[in-house]
């Protein structure tokens, strides 16, 4: 074989000729290749060794880690303890009280999931919108996830479903809640997936229309978490071990949050070590969170039986895979966790990196346990072995406290709330700019004649421009018409006329029979005929 590629690299070009071979009918012309001079020319993107994966020598080698810290063992001091386990306890107590939401972390979230419960609303009005998994329960990392799911009076459809969540996605785009939005339609569960602005303290957040099953399990593991003190301690530490190691989501095929409270709360039922009752029902009072968790990790690394078990909460046992036809012969040792709402549905099916997540238990449960521990050389950091807050998260705390005390959340809530309706209202579009203003409404000239002629009654009066003045002698010019208001309203014909326009019978010398003041024309002519007369007697 290595003769055969050395005479192949030694051997000179054959000169393109006419081929033996039989020529293929051809369909469409197909595109012109680029010759070799050109493909030469080309400059190569030179890759760098921690984008690529490889160093320059060609050796494997991995991105930069991301820096961890353990701020929560500054509260512990040096204290001396009398075994590793009560020193484990105390960390992840320690851990526990670090890792739980702020007051500026709890409004945020608070506030934000308002305003966007705010922006569905806009799109289905008459929709719920609540919140379920770790935020409901209180048990959620600084930056973890808050997962929402409305609830309408409808059913829809799979293709509904996912016209519906593309135009919340768009929704959520254009009243600036976030810059990116990802509709996930493929998905068992479809949702929107997106992360916040800035401003809004850049929460991820995941909304899915329909799904009952996430919020019907909130009121079912808040019993659990009121039952087993020790539950809640065990889920924020472990859920922080897969967080760093980016196993923590079932859509990456990790293992989900609800899949691990379910695995610590069959631990805890189980007792796989034989521990006291005591220290399983009141681990506060006898400092055994230290020993739980090194158990936990013991039992799912090598003690479940995961080729023929599965868990069951609801029963409380570790049951055959048979029972449920769960047996997989492709992956026999894949994890099968039982639904506390539907016993039909496997919790760990998406799980697939297992074998990983196994691994992991292992190996922090042989650190644990080889922690070199003095009782008379403090400071101590067992926890600190495996778990860690990274950089990113320092920050987006950091970040959440600086919005909230500074005034940008609420500004920020402002600018969203002013660019939606109100909750219920039909969507409007924004007002037209002032180069997009209609024209003023045309006013019309109209006569006095042409108001009189329309009665003065149901229609309006348009503006009456002024006459030339009477400069003929006719007698004097009209006055102006008061502009704007209506016009002089005249009586109905079955009305008998006002006094002052009512026409007197005329006398026999001209005047009004009955006297009164004669109109103004005979007034003029009396005054006349008085001249008249006047000059004759002279």
């Amino acid at each position: 074989m290595s003769e055969a590629v050395a005479t192949d690299s030694t051997s000179t070009p054959a000169v393109a000729g006419p081929s033996s071979l039989p020529e293929r009918p051809m369909t469409t012309p197909a595109p012109e290749k680029k010759s070799d001079e050109k493909r030469k020319r080309r400059p190569k993107r030179k890759r760098v060794a921690s984008e690529a994966g490889v160093t320059e020598d060609g050796e494997g080698a991995h991105a930069p880690a991301e820096a961890y810290s353990t701020p929560w063992v500054d509260k512990l001091g040096a204290a001396v303890y009398e075994s590793k386990e009560k020193r484990l306890h105390d960390e992840i107590v320690a851990f526990f009280e670090y890792m739980a939401p702020t007051p500026e972390e709890r409004h945020a979230r608070a506030v934000v999931t308002a305003q966007v419960a705010d922006v569905v609303r806009w799109r289905l009005n008459k929709a719920a919108v609540d919140t379920f998994g770790s935020v409901a329960q209180g048990l959620y990392l600084p930056d973890g996830d808050t997962d929402l799911v409305i609830t309408t009076r409808h059913t829809y459809d799979d293709e509904a479903k996912r016209r519906v969540l593309y135009q919340l996605a768009a929704f959520m785009r254009n009243s600036h809640v976030t810059d990116r939005v990802q509709v996930i339609a493929r998905a068992r569960v479809p949702v929107i997936s997106f992360q916040t602005r800035p401003e809004l303290g850049s929460l991820k957040m995941d909304i899915s229309l329909n799904a009952a099953d996430g919020l019907r399990a909130v009121p079912v593991l808040r019993g659990y978490f009121e039952r087993m003190p020790a539950l809640r301690y065990l889920v924020l530490a472990l859920k922080s071990l897969l967080s760093r190691h980016a196993l923590n989501a079932a859509s990456s095929s990790g293992l989900s949050s609800y899949g691990l409270i379910l695995l610590v709360a069959s631990f805890l039922q189980l007792n796989p070590a034989g521990r006291a009752p005591e220290q399983m029902e009141k681990p506060l009072e006898h400092e055994s969170l230290g020993v739980l968790l090194m158990d936990f990790l013991e039992y799912y690394a090598d003690g479940f039986p995961y080729e023929t078990g599965y868990v069951s909460v609801t029963q409380g046992k570790v049951l055959p895979k048979e029972e449920k036809g769960w047996v997989n012969e492709a992956h026999p040792d894949s994890l099968c966790i039982e639904c506390l709402l539907n016993a039909e549905n496997d919790v760990g099916r998406p799980t697939s990196k297992i074998k990983t997540i196994r691994a992991l238990f292992r190996e922090a449960h042989s650190v644990l346990q080889a922690y070199s521990f003095s009782p008379d050389a403090p400071p101590y950091n067992i926890l600190g072995t495996i778990l860690g807050v990274s950089e990113s998260t320092i920050a987006h705390r950091n970040l959440i406290k600086d919005v909230v005390n500074s005034g940008k959340l609420m500004q920020a809530l402002q600018d969203v709330k002013h660019s939606v309706p109100p909750p219920g209202g039909n969507p409007r579009r924004p007002p037209p700019s002032s180069a997009q203003q209609p024209y003023p409404p045309r006013q019309y000239v109209r006569t006095n004649a042409a108001a009189q002629a329309h009665g003065g009654n149901g229609a309006p009066r348009a503006l009456l421009l002024p006459t030339a003045p009477n400069t003929a002698g006719e007698g004097p010019p009209p006055a102006l018409p008061a502009i704007g208001l209506p016009a002089k309203p005249t009586l109905h014909h079955s009305l008998p006329p006002r006094p002052d326009t009512r026409q007197a019978p005329q006398g026999p010398r001209g005047g009004r029979a009955g006297g009164g003041r004669a109109p103004e024309g005979r007034l003029l002519d009396r005054l006349e005929g008085s001249q008249r007369a006047g000059r004759r007697r002279m």
